[in-house]
This record gives C-alpha cells, sequence and structure tokens, in this order.
C-alpha cells in the first residue's frame, strides 16, 4: 500500500501538472484572446479614429471648398472682378453688364432720333472752320524745317522695331515683350494717335524710314538721285484696293494662325512687312506703296479724316500763282511729295504722310499745320471714291469681327461656339471652319449694309441717284462707327493688360533677368473693369452720332431736295443703330486676354 500510495501521489503530480499545464495553456489562450481582443479594439478605435480623421478632414475640405467659392464670389462682385479663368485655363474678361448694355441700347436710341430732329433742323452747314496754325509758332516752325526733324523720331522707333523682332525671334516663347507690346500697346495705341494726331505714325513709321534708308542711302536731307528703278505704279492698281486685299489677309493670318499670341509669328510678319515697304520702293517711284497698298497707312488715312491735325495750303491763290510747284516736284530743300500731293488739292488727310517735306520745300512759306475740330474733313471733303468706301464698309465689318472671334462665343470647348456649328455642319477642320466663318460673317455685315443702301435709293424715290452711287457716299458715315468701336474694343485690352509690359521691360526675352527692378512686380490693371465699360459705352454713342451728323451731311450732297434727302437718312438711320447695335452687343460678351493674369 505504501508503494500504491507513492505511485497514486505520482500520478496525482502528473495529473497536477498536466492541469498546470492546461492551466498555463488555458491562461496563454486566454491571454492570446485577450491580447487579440485588445488588438482588435485597437484596431478598431484606429479604424474609427482614422475614419474620424477622414471625416474631419472632409469637413474641412468641405468648409474650404465653401470658403474659395465665397471667396470666388466675392472677388467676382468686385469692381475689379471682371477676369474668370475657364477649365483649360484661358483667362476672360467680363463684357458689359446687362444693365449697362440695355441702358447704352436705349441711350443709341434716344439719341439717333434726337440729333436727326436737330439736324434736320439746322440751317445751312458753314462753308470754313476754326482753325490754329501752329507753325505761327517760330521755334516749331525752324525745327520741323530742320533736315533731322523726322530723324529724331524714326531713330528711335526703328530701334525699338529691330529689337522687336530679335526679341521675338530669339527670345522664351511666352515670356515675351513683342507680342504684348505690337498688339496690346502699339496697335491699340496706333487708333488713338490716329484719332488725335492724324498721320503722325506715316511720319516716323520704321518701314518706310528703312526704304527710305536703302533708297536715299543716308538717314536723312535731300536726294535727287533715289535708288530705284522708278518704275510707274500700274495703272489699273491706282487705287486701294491693293491696301484693301492685303488688310483681308493680314487679318485672316493674324486671327486664324493666332499670330498675336507668338512672338516668332509677330517677328516674322514684321519682317514680312518690311519686304512689302522695301521692294516697291526699289521698283517703283516715291512712296506709291504707301498710296496705293500699305494696309495701316490707308486705314489710318481714313481715320485721320476725324483727326484734329491737317497740313494744308495757308492761301490757296499763293499755290496757284506757283510756276514750281515745288511740294510736288522737290527742290534742293525738300524732297518731292512722296504720295505725288500737290499742296492746293489737298482737302483731306488721307493720303497725306505728315513727313513734312512741303514746309521744307515751299519757297512761299505757305504752308500750314492746323489745329481744327474733330471730323472736320467729313464736312468738307470733295472727292468721293468708290474703293475708299468699300474700304470704310470693310473696316466695320473686320473690326467687329475682329472682336467676335475674341469672345467666348467664337470658340468653346464648353458649350455652344460658331467654329463648332461650323465643324459641325462642314466636317471642316480648325483652320478651314475659321475661313468659312469670317467668309459668312463679312459678307453678311456687307450685305446687309448694301441692303439698307438699296432702301434708302427706294425711299428717297429718285431714279438719278442709284443704290451703288448711295453705297459710295454713306460708306464714309459708317467710318467713326468703325473707329470708334475699334477704340472701344482695345480699350479693354489696353487697360486690363497693358500694365503686363512694365514686368517684361525688365525681362523682355524671357531670360529671367531683372533689368530695371520690375521683373516681379504683379501689377493691376489701369483701370477697374466698371471705368472701361462705361468708356466702351462712351465711345460706341461718339461713333454713333459722329456717323449720324455725317450721314445727314451726306443725304444733303446726294440730294438738293431735303423730303428725299430725309427720306434717303431714315434706312441709313436704322443700319447706324444695327452697326452701333452690333458693337455694344460685342462688348457686352465675356472677352479672351491676350495675355494670361
Amino acid at each position: 500500500m505504501g508503494q500504491k500510495s507513492e505511485s497514486d501521489h505520482d500520478m496525482m503530480d502528473m495529473d497536477h501538472d498536466t492541469m498546470d499545464m492546461k492551466h498555463d495553456t488555458m491562461n496563454h489562450d486566454m491571454m492570446k484572446m485577450d491580447h487579440d481582443k485588445m488588438n482588435m479594439n485597437h484596431d478598431s478605435m484606429n479604424h474609427d479614429m482614422m475614419k474620424m480623421d477622414h471625416d474631419k478632414m472632409n469637413m474641412n475640405h468641405d468648409s474650404m471648398n465653401h470658403d474659395m467659392m465665397k471667396m470666388d464670389h466675392d472677388m467676382g462682385s468686385h469692381t475689379m472682378a471682371g477676369h474668370q479663368m475657364t477649365p483649360n485655363g484661358v483667362m476672360t474678361m467680363a463684357g458689359l453688364p446687362d444693365w449697362l448694355f440695355f441702358a447704352g441700347v436705349a441711350a443709341m436710341l434716344i439719341i439717333s432720333f434726337v440729333v436727326v430732329e436737330r439736324l434736320n433742323a439746322a440751317g445751312k452747314p458753314a462753308v470754313d472752320y476754326l482753325k490754329i496754325n501752329l507753325l505761327g509758332s517760330k521755334f516749331l516752325r525752324n525745327l520741323i524745317k530742320k533736315r533731322y526733324f523726322r530723324f529724331l523720331f524714326q531713330l528711335p522707333t526703328l530701334i525699338v522695331f529691330l529689337f522687336l523682332i530679335y526679341a521675338g525671334i530669339k527670345g522664351h516663347a511666352l515670356i515675351n515683350i513683342t507680342p504684348i507690346l505690337t498688339w496690346t500697346i502699339w496697335w491699340a495705341g496706333l487708333v488713338l494717335i490716329v484719332l488725335f494726331f492724324g498721320k503722325a505714325w506715316c511720319c516716323i513709321c520704321p518701314w518706310d524710314f528703312i526704304a527710305s534708308l536703302v533708297v536715299f542711302l543716308k538717314p536723312f536731307g535731300v536726294t535727287r538721285n533715289p535708288l530705284t528703278l522708278g518704275l510707274k505704279w500700274p495703272e489699273k492698281l491706282k487705287n486701294i484696293y491693293p491696301a484693301i486685299g492685303l488688310f483681308i489677309v493680314l487679318t485672316f493670318f493674324e486671327l486664324g494662325y493666332k499670330i498675336t499670341s507668338s512672338p516668332r509669328d509677330t517677328a516674322v510678319l514684321a519682317i514680312v512687312i518690311i519686304c512689302l515697304s522695301l521692294v516697291p520702293a526699289l521698283i517703283f517711284e516715291r512712296r506709291s506703296f504707301c498710296k496705293y497698298a500699305c494696309m495701316v497707312g490707308r486705314i489710318s488715312g481714313l481715320y485721320a479724316m476725324f483727326s484734329p491735325v491737317e497740313i494744308r495750303s495757308k492761301n490757296k491763290k499763293v499755290c496757284e500763282n506757283c510756276k514750281t510747284k515745288d511740294c510736288y516736284n522737290g527742290n534742293d530743300l525738300g524732297n518731292p511729295c512722296p504720295t505725288f500731293l500737290t499742296l492746293p488739292d489737298v482737302d483731306e488727310n488721307t493720303y497725306c504722310l505728315l513727313c513734312t517735306e512741303c514746309i521744307k520745300s515751299c519757297p512761299n512759306d505757305n504752308v500750314a499745320v492746323n489745329i481744327r475740330p474733330f471730323g472736320t474733313d467729313f464736312k468738307f471733303f470733295k472727292e468721293i471714291r468708290k474703293d475708299e468706301a468699300i474700304l470704310a464698309v470693310i473696316l466695320l465689318a473686320l473690326t467687329s469681327f475682329h472682336g467676335l472671334t475674341m469672345t467666348t462665343i467664337w470658340d468653346s470647348e464648353e458649350g455652344w461656339s460658331i467654329i463648332g456649328q461650323i465643324k459641325s455642319i462642314f466636317g471642316s477642320g480648325d483652320l478651314t471652319s475659321f475661313a468659312i466663318a469670317m467668309g459668312i460673317i463679312n459678307l453678311s455685315i456687307i450685305g446687309i449694309y448694301y441692303f439698307f443702301c438699296t432702301l434708302s435709293a427706294m425711299f428717297a424715290g429718285d431714279k438719278t441717284v442709284s443704290r451703288n452711287k448711295v453705297f459710295q457716299y454713306y460708306g464714309y458715315s459708317i467710318l467713326p462707327v468703325a473707329l470708334f468701336y475699334h477704340l472701344g474694343h482695345n480699350a479693354m485690352h489696353y487697360f486690363m493688360e497693358g500694365q503686363k509690359i512694365i514686368p517684361l521691360l525688365s525681362d523682355p526675352l524671357g531670360q529671367n533677368i531683372n533689368i530695371f527692378g520690375t521683373a516681379r512686380w504683379e501689377m493691376k490693371p489701369l483701370l477697374s473693369s466698371s471705368s472701361v465699360w462705361m468708356l466702351q459705352v462712351a465711345l460706341v454713342l461718339i461713333g454713333h452720332i459722329s456717323g449720324i451728323g455725317i450721314a445727314h451731311r451726306i443725304s444733303r450732297r446726294l440730294y438738293s431736295d431735303k423730303t428725299k434727302a430725309l427720306r434717303s437718312l431714315i434706312p441709313m438711320l436704322m443700319a447706324m443703330i444695327c452697326s452701333s447695335f452690333l458693337s455694344l452687343w460685342i462688348m457686352h460678351l465675356d472677352m479672351y486676354m491676350r495675355s494670361l493674369m
């Protein structure tokens, strides 16, 4: 038994050990389960916390989005807020607000009938006009007579011009001074220069200066034997149809190939125009290209009829008694008139280049540089030319078309657009669609104007005055409408984007330099959006009123009978209203900017 007890004891010890082992195992399992549970709880807590963080982040993100939307909204309501970025990264400027657009239309309608009534009740038009001769100043007269007078302005203009060509070719494709100085500053400023100073640009034109350097072989002075073949300009081309053709071609390349946004293409275009000016100067006599084919010169020539600056004969009787006609032929003091003009026959600004050669060459000191009222040429010009009338109407069509191509309805990936519809109808590519749209829109505007001319001839009831003659005469009345729309359109670019020139003056080629310390300046627009809008509407109304006044005077030239003249004027007044409405409507649309803000 003692042995049994010992054996039992051993077995009990074994059972105890087994139980201990099971207990340890159970404890280990339970601890493991607790640990796993704790891990699960920890994971769950982490998941919950992560979820809470995610939710919090979403809330913060939503809050940020809300704040950003609020900021955008607040910016949109600010007067400087007319800028928005499209999804494809293009900056746009807001057009006229609805209330201002409709106010402009209402003002235009009211003014139209008030002006016509006042003009119809007015007496006979004046036969002369107020003028002040600037050459009455001895200092100014002596300065202009100096041979180097033009050179003082031509040289710096040429230097800037050549630098822009260099910058366009050698500079950065995006950060570059050439496009903004050419298309935003110069092109907008050119119309302003013409409005206030007439053909002053022709006086300092770098293209003509380059041609003169080659042909005359010196920068200034009289040259009796220029380096040219001296051929006569073809008789059939002694009109401005070549200039009209080049203007249409230039517009197509400018807008169709988007030259205005490319420094290199802008530079290449400048070189092409140098060739267009130089080659005819080497072949034909004097400046035949300037008179008949230069699109800038011919456009500015018609616009200059509105300018308050003119070169005229002080006393035409003195000119009539002059035998040598030095203004036309030139002498030892001055070169011949580059556009074949004799001073007593100059009754408008269109073909005078303000070269001042006649001031130098006149032996009788009978030349005046006058300051006069705006638009005087439209009251007193004698010759009515068909080619000029056609250019005037084409100017209206192309300036309107130009403005339309810069709006968001022209070509947009987001919604309806003109180019999108053309592509859908004709299945054409970008450039072909542009050409089709350009043809349709411009021919439509010209056709509508011709339709109103037909109505005008019918309303007058005078079979001796054809609709073609009506078209030819009333074409001049369209010029102020085109001119002031041109100014209004460019005012948006000039005052909203012109400040971009300041940083680029320090880094003109985009080489990350800072010459004048302005390269990193962030400039605000020169005027607020609301100020530009008001200016645009005012300019359209000024052009509209001027056009009506000119149309009224032309109606009296067409018809001696006042009743017929008034009946003839009514359809043309409707045409004027349609033209000005089109101008306001285009300005009402959002416009793409030429440069990023």
